[in-house]
């Protein structure tokens, strides 16, 4: 039970945050649209998200209007519960237990957003299936630990949405909140590990590789929320206000920290796009003004540019400029240790399938 103030601030943070986090994740779509390439898995996994945050959107909106059995005890001794408080509490303490459930589905779908990415970078390297594998099988396991937990805290289930009596501990799940938070930082922590081979691979000046750790540790955010939000959620345990704002906070910088390498990406691409077509328009005026040779060839362009131009035109480049940067092969074949650069890798990058833009990050210019 909390003032109207700080009730009202509640309420205005929670449609902030989450309607802030829907635009970041729909504006990831709608820019991979706009560039007409097609969705790839990560993709598919964002729209999840999305339906997800709306959900929660909804649900916490009746939590925080109706309140729930999460009441301290100095307030219970003083306190007397009409029937329609009861009502309106049961309920909004069952779309509590709801809202928990999508919310720890949104974390872990966005997980699996940037593991797709990764997926993607990792290709034709040593033991990236193993990799891959090993990352769905924790996170798989992690997942249903949690939602186990969500459920069974509280015993009789009924627990989880009695006003009076006093429910007990159990209604302030603290069980939950710590293996979700713990959870959450372990494999917050093996995302943020995952792509440093990757970049580890790359003959880059230090500046370059600077820039791609960076975007690739942005992750570190989330783990930083995470952290400082468990002590702070433990101290008011009994507050659904605090466990909303850090919730809240939480679910925006995800969104961000996720969806950052994409949009950058979608981002540069255009750029690229834009510089490109301009000196196409200036070397087209070049030759309508007869102020460069023409050969038979190059009117309208040449066979070998044109071929060029059919091969790429489907793909959907990668995230980051590699201008300048070769990519090392860790594998070994022939009993040779390969290196290969990234003018060598081009014909293979060419031919690869539209759904490879993440993997092209590395290779391509963007």
């Amino acid at each position: 039970m909390y003032s109207p103030a700080p009730r009202r601030a509640i309420f205005v943070l929670h449609w902030v945050f989450s309607c802030l986090t829907i635009l970041v994740m729909t504006a990831r779509l709608l820019w991979r649209k706009a560039e007409k390439q097609s969705f790839v898995l990560g993709d598919h996994f964002t729209m999840g998200a999305i339906v997800c945050a709306l959900i929660r959107l909804a649900l916490i909106h009746v939590v925080l209007e109706w309140g729930t059995n999460n009441v301290p005890n100095s307030d219970r001794l003083h306190h007397n519960f009409t029937p329609i408080e009861t009502y309106q509490r049961e309920i909004g303490s069952k779309l509590k237990i709801a809202n928990r459930f999508f919310y720890n589905s949104y974390l872990w779908l966005q997980k699996l957003v940037l593991l797709d990415l990764y997926r993607r970078l990792l290709l034709d390297l040593a033991y990236e299936k193993i990799i891959i594998r090993g990352y769905l099988i924790v996170f798989l396991v992690s997942f249903v630990a949690v939602q186990v937990i969500t459920f069974t805290e509280c015993r009789p289930f009924r627990l989880y949405w009695q006003v009076v009596p006093d429910p007990g501990p159990c209604a302030q799940a603290p069980i939950q909140l710590l293996t979700l938070g713990s959870l959450n930082i372990v494999t917050d922590l093996m995302l943020l590990i995952l792509p440093i081979p990757v970049v580890a691979l790359l003959r880059a000046p230090w500046r370059r590789k600077l820039q791609l750790y960076a975007l690739f540790t942005l992750g570190g955010f989330i783990v930083l929320v995470t952290i400082v939000r468990l002590p702070i959620n433990y101290l008011h345990i009994d507050s659904q206000g605090s466990r909303t704002t850090w919730a809240s906070t939480e679910l925006l910088t995800t969104a961000i920290v996720v969806n950052a390498p994409s949009l950058y990406g979608l981002w540069n691409k255009h750029r690229r796009d834009k510089v490109e077509l301009h000196r196409r328009k200036e070397r087209e005026e070049t030759r309508r003004k007869g102020n460069g040779p023409v050969h038979p060839d190059t009117i309208g362009g040449s066979n070998e540019f044109c071929e060029v131009q059919r091969k790429s035109k489907p793909t959907a480049r990668g995230l980051l400029p590699t201008k300048g940067i070769e990519m090392t092969d860790a594998k070994e074949k022939d009993g040779r240790h390969s290196r290969e650069s990234w003018h060598s890798q081009r014909p293979d990058i060419e031919s690869a399938s539209q759904h490879s833009s993440e993997r092209e990050i590395l290779h391509l210019h963007y």
